[in-house]
Order: C-alpha cells, then structure tokens, then sequence
C-alpha cells in the first residue's frame, strides 16, 4: 500500500459538481449583462473555509456586503480628504482606518466586522471603478444561487446516496 495522494470518486464528483454549477451561475449571470461572479463565487469558498455550517453563512453574507461597502466609501472619503492631506496620505490613511475598524471591532460586531468584510474589501480595492451595486446584487442574489444550489445538490446526492446504502 502507497500513502501516495489519489485522486478519490468523491473529490472528483465534487469538482464537476461545483464546475457545472459555477458555469451555470455565469452563464446565467451573463443573460443579465453581469461579467464579474466573483462576489457569489467567493461565498462558497469561505463557507467550507469556515467548516461548512450553514450558522456561518449569515457571517460571510453580511461581512461581505460590509466589505464591499466598505471599498465604495475609501475614494470617497479619500476623495475628501485629498485637498487636505494630499491624494496618497489621504488614500492611506482611509485604508489605515477602515482595516483598524474591521479588525478592532470584530468581538463586538463580529457579523459585520470579520475576515470576510476585510476580504472583500481588499479585492474591491483591486478595481480602479468601483462596481459595488453590481456587486451586491451579484453577491446577494449570485451568491445565494450558488452556494445555495450547491449545497442543494449535496444533499440531494447524499440523501440518494444514504437511500441506496
């Protein structure tokens, strides 16, 4: 016996199933001229990041959509203040605030302040043009699509899979 990685009947089922279904998604997402699933595709991610139960879901939907809020108020903040401390100080200084914020209020508001807030965060930051309405539809709408679709077809799976066992 080799304790050499294989590739297993479960991890494989689980890749198509999760391929199709984010191929389905933007598909779908495209029909309504949307070409960035990212918010949506993200929330599977850090459901089974955070143990797969669904109590975390709330979390992630929640700080996500704080993140993206987030990443929308830094140019405009910034923007106010750049007269006054000039563009880069005034960047740096929003983006100081808002990742103290995040984490030092993480234990008293931990639904809106956590690792999923500063994750999306970040990546909004990595747009030049914020799209955050966009984004929020697709995270709220795409994102309960998705992970909620896969989670559907697991237990469909398992429960036909427990009815034959």
């Amino acid at each position: 016996m080799s304790d050499k990685p294989r590739l297993s009947k479960e991890k494989v089922i689980a890749g198509l199933i999760v391929a199709f279904w984010l191929v389905v998604t933007l598909v779908i997402l495209s029909k309504f001229g949307i070409s960035q699933g990212w918010p949506a595709f993200l929330t599977l991610l850090f459901f089974f990041e955070s143990g797969a139960k669904t109590a975390n879901l709330k979390n992630i939907f929640v700080g996500a959509a704080v993140g993206l809020l987030l990443g929308a108020a830094m140019p405009v903040v910034a923007g106010a203040l750049a007269p006054a401390l000039g563009l880069e100080p005034a960047l740096l200084l929003v983006v100081f605030v808002i990742v103290f914020l995040i984490i030092a209020l993480g234990d008293v508001a931990h639904m809106f302040f956590n690792n999923y807030a500063f994750c999306y965060f970040t990546v909004a930051t990595i747009f030049h043009e914020q799209s955050t309405l966009e984004w929020l539809a697709v995270l709220i709408l795409g994102g309960i699509f998705f992970t909620g679709g896969i989670l559907a077809i697991i237990k469909l799976v398992t429960r036909n899979k427990e009815a034959h066992s």
